[in-house]
């Protein structure tokens, strides 16, 4: 009964599932079906695959009681944001490093990624069993490839976030078998994320989806992040970066995806799983709300029609003004703003807490008042220009002119000079530096910080070693620890399931 609740709760998923932000899936179960008589038809077994890409929006949507969003989690340790929400204890345990196992963030990335991944089981395991005259053999490898990406991206996360972790890969049957010890991030990595990605590779996934379906080209995106991550810490396996560097440039060179002219096409919700997309997390204004337009305005500033103004994630004035001088993405209404007109009077409207995000800034959304269905960026083509460039750098000691060619691509978008005759170190920093600069508030960040296990200085616009780092906080001055370097295991999950214990060190 415990597989066939869960089953259920997974289908009802699969059917509410977007894939263009614009309609989600509507079929309506006429009978009470279970895992054993449900694969029976095609559209069965692509609401099964559906059911999987629901769960990848309870990272990036609204959770808790103080206007918290679960994507906080990435960013408020890093020490670049900051909040004007201050009754979020779940925020400022973050931004002042004083993380417990009970805060709600780290439960929410628990259970919805390994809910996803009891949803990916499900799919992997009974759609090979279908005949294929109900599915053809093709769209059955697309099918099965799209769900080992997405157990491969639940996973991905997972061991970047808590290390050591559960490898559950067939369904939930039973609550005993939820009893499961922790498995070493190296097998993590070896036995499960990186054959899913290779299985997936090989699964005949068209290169570019514009629906917002897992395509080839986010297959080998994924794959070039992971190699890179194994290739840092804490494997330090670094004859991982040639693969990167191959899985990357194999990316760049089709020619499927193009770099952003401006960014106002960042913003623009038409360009959703489009031009520098490669895989996003889908929202529908009228199904599933993207709260990230209500999350960054400025609290009770009044320049939206209705929209509730939160103020809960902001940057710190240090991280802002680290921009070089003349760099776009820190002008007036490209990545962050300052002001703006009141949307009553007209009148300027300057913000008291100075800069803000306008990233996830919605234009019709800011006139109509309606939900914004703006969908979230996992991985942007100019994070894989600078994936390139970075491994290609570490794998052959100095850099390539096609790394230069691609660092510079997102310099120049930005408005700064293109840089030449670097040297391994100096190079790196660069990459860094526009890492930090271009992909910020993307949650891309804390895990650039914790795979190098660097930090960038932003009042001395410099990298510096992580653990160590000291920068101030609204508690006082923090200091990252080792312990830092992994988020505690939830304690409700350790409650359930004692095999998880010990938490991991210092937690």
């Amino acid at each position: 009964m415990q597989r066939i609740k869960i089953f259920q709760a997974l289908l009802f998923l699969s059917i509410t599932m977007n894939f263009s932000c614009k309609k989600f899936l509507q079929e309506d179960p006429k009978s009470f079906y279970t895992p054993d008589n449900y694969y029976t038809s095609l559209i069965q077994a692509q609401n099964a695959v559906n059911g999987i890409y629901a769960f990848t929006r309870d990272f990036y949507a609204s959770i808790g009681l103080y206007s918290e969003d679960a994507m906080f989690m990435l960013e408020m340790p890093t020490g670049q944001a900051r909040t004007e929400t201050n009754q979020s204890n779940n925020n400022a345990n973050l931004l002042n490093l004083t993380m417990t196992p009970t805060d709600l963030y780290f439960t929410q990335w628990w259970r919805s990624s390994y809910k996803g991944i009891d949803a990916a089981n499900l799919a992997i395991k009974n759609i090979p069993l279908m005949s294929s005259a109900i599915v053809p053999d093709a769209q059955k490898a697309q099918l099965l490839g799209q769900a080992r990406f997405l157990r491969a991206w639940f996973y991905f996360n997972l061991v970047r976030e808590f290390g050591d972790i559960p490898l559950v890969t067939e369904p939930t049957v039973n609550a005993d078998s939820l009893q499961i010890s922790r498995t070493a991030t190296k097998d993590i990595y070896e036995k499960e994320i990186v054959p899913d990605l290779l299985a997936a590779e090989q699964s005949g996934l068209p290169f570019v989806d514009n629906t917002g379906r897992v395509a080839l080209g986010a297959v080998k995106s994924l794959l070039a992040k992971v190699y890179e991550t194994m290739a840092g810490y804490p494997l330090q396996q670094t004859d991982k970066l040639a693969l990167a560097k191959q899985e990357a440039a194999a990316v760049i060179t089709s020619g499927s995806y193009t770099l952003y002219q401006n960014y106002d096409e960042f913003r623009d919700p038409a360009n959703d799983n489009k031009k520098e997309n490669i895989f996003m997390v889908q929202f529908a204004s009228s199904i599933a709300e993207d709260p990230l337009f209500s999350f960054t305005l400025p609290s009770f500033s009044y320049i939206s029609n209705g929209q509730q103004e939160k103020g809960s994630l902001l940057p710190d004035p240090t991280f802002y003004k680290s921009y070089a001088a003349g760099d776009k993405r820190a002008q007036e209404k490209q990545f962050f703003y300052s002001h703006y007109p009141n949307f009553t009077t007209g009148a300027d409207v300057v913000f008291t807490n100075g800069q803000h995000i306008f990233k996830y800034f919605d234009d019709v959304v800011q006139q109509t008042g309606l939900p914004s269905g703006k969908c979230f960026p996992i991985i942007r083509l100019s994070d894989i220009y600078l994936l390139y460039a970075e491994v290609q750098n570490e794998a052959d000691g100095t850099p390539g002119a096609d790394s230069y060619s691609y660092l510079n691509a997102i310099r120049t978008r930005a408005g700064l000079a293109p840089l030449s005759g670097l040297t391994k170190d100096q190079f790196r920093e660069a990459v860094w530096r526009e890492r930090n600069h271009e992909l910020c508030f993307e949650s891309q960040t804390w895990f650039d910080m914790v795979r190098t296990r660097m930090v960038y200085d932003t009042q001395n616009d410099k990298f510096v070693p992580m653990v160590g780092y000291s920068f101030p906080g609204s508690g006082g001055i923090r200091t990252f620890q080792n312990k830092h370097l992994l988020f505690p295991i939830p304690q409700s999950e350790i409650d359930v399931n004692p095999k998880l214990a010990p938490n991991n060190p210092g937690y």
